[in-house]
């Protein structure tokens, strides 16, 4: 009777270590990147919208680096590429104009929002501190999407009255439940005039914004063009590494899940963002949070280090 008992024991903890097996192997599996894109967007048009004005072009886009969370395993973030430290880089952009103005692009977080998510992470209070400036100075301020990484310093801001009228948040972000974690209550959220526009937008000469939801329902891209020609395309966290891009590959089933992603719509917007690569080399491509492709464009002065 012993025996039978434990051999029962034996082959349930064995069931169930192959469940485990299982969920865990199909968790760290990714969606596959289509070979051909469904993702509606055409460069030629967008080229012509941040034109159109024949108002002058930005003539600088700026990058402030405020914040560094560690240890995230890089195959949570490009699927199969092991279990290596991996480090995700917070920035804020600010697009330049030869009269002085500006449009900023992403406020990060304040501090006790981002050690409330990644605890002993690294956090820049004077960088930060510029972001904020920057914020008062802005023209007009968007965001890539609603996580708190990148729109809490908008919430959170000491200068909220200040900027209100001039931050330009999507009907998509401010109705997103990921809004609210971001510090976007019921009464804040009602303080915003939310913008609406189908597919693309003229927010200033030279600044267009493409819908791209997946990653977040109001998930959008920022498209570029300086006066002197160069362009630039922040996408945000469609992809959290250039090699997301590159390769083309997604992060895991895993983070689709824990994320709440549309998997299938980000699998497709990759796949368009890879084929640029070959059809419109030109175009540089801005991931958020890889810090080494930002020091890259530095080095070699596609991207200025500091905010104005």
């Amino acid at each position: 009777m012993r025996r039978t008992l434990w051999r029962r024991l034996g082959l349930a903890v064995a069931a169930l270590l192959l469940v485990v097996a299982a969920v865990v192997a199909v968790g760290l599996s990714d969606v596959s990147v289509p070979d051909t894109s469904r993702f509606d967007a055409d460069l030629g048009a967008i080229r012509a919208l941040a034109v159109s004005t024949g108002e002058p072009l930005p003539t600088e886009l700026r990058s402030q680096h405020v914040g560094r969370a560690n240890g995230v395993p890089l195959t949570f973030v490009v699927a199969g590429s092991g279990f290596a430290d991996h480090s995700f880089d917070f920035y804020a952009y600010q697009l330049v104009y030869a009269g002085g103005h500006t449009v900023l692009v992403d406020v990060v977080n304040d501090e006790q929002t981002q050690q409330a998510q990644f605890p002993g992470s690294e956090f820049d209070a004077a960088a930060y501190a510029r972001v904020q400036e920057a914020l008062r100075r802005a023209d007009a301020t968007v965001v890539t999407h609603e996580h708190f990484d990148h729109c809490a310093g908008i919430a959170h801001s000491a200068h909220l009255d200040e900027v209100a009228s001039k931050v330009h948040l999507t009907d998509e972000q401010l109705r997103s439940p990921e809004a609210q974690d971001a510090g976007f209550t019921a009464e804040l959220r009602a303080r915003f005039t939310p913008l609406k526009y189908e597919r693309m937008h003229l927010l200033r000469p030279g600044v267009v914004l493409i819908k791209a939801p997946g990653h977040t329902p109001g998930t959008q891209l920022v498209y570029t063009r300086l006066a002197d020609g160069r362009e630039f395309l922040l996408v945000g966290d469609v992809a959290w590494h250039q090699d997301n891009i590159r390769l083309p590959r997604m992060h895991p089933r895993l983070s689709n899940w824990m994320g709440g992603e549309d998997a299938q719509a980000m699998a497709h917007q990759l796949r368009w963002l890879h084929d640029l690569r070959r059809t419109a080399p030109e175009l540089h491509q801005v991931v958020a949070h890889d810090g080494a492709q930002m020091q890259d464009y530095q080095r070699r002065g596609l991207i200025l280090d500091g905010l104005l």
